[in-house]
């Protein structure tokens, strides 16, 4: 099941959209790790996060804002939203540069999201 629901904006130019999404929601910046800015409600409140990730361009084949579901174990999730109707799109992994695996897929309609590892808690002073 879902750790965590966070919600990825592509960004050709990547600053001005984080200024503008961490004004408008009261975030903070959590960390930024190339090329991805993290974004995060004060403590104690439950909204989920906002990625803001750079991208070269916005593709009209891709979804520009998708949902991120954080889960422990992403393989059984894979195949559980599979069993729901959901298809595999891609598969990146990026684990030989020390970053991560993830599966996008598709929902019924088609729509884009991505099921990635739960993350490791961070510290606001934590920009790495």
């Amino acid at each position: 099941m879902t750790a965590s629901v966070e919600v990825t904006i592509d960004a050709v130019d990547a600053d001005p959209i984080v200024t503008f999404w961490q004004a408008a929601l009261g975030y903070d910046r959590l960390y930024e790790r190339d090329p991805y800015v993290v974004l995060g409600p004060p403590h104690g409140d439950a909204r989920p996060r906002l990625v803001i990730q750079r991208v070269p361009s916005v593709t009209p084949d891709k979804t520009p804002v998708h949902i991120d579901l954080r889960v422990d174990d992403p393989d059984a999730e894979v195949a559980r939203l599979q069993a729901l109707g959901a298809t595999v799109e891609w598969v990146v992994d990026e684990s030989p540069a020390d970053f991560i695996r993830w599966t996008t897929m598709a929902d019924p309609q088609g729509t884009l999201f991505c099921v990635c590892p739960a993350r490791e808690e961070r510290s606001t002073d934590d920009r790495s």
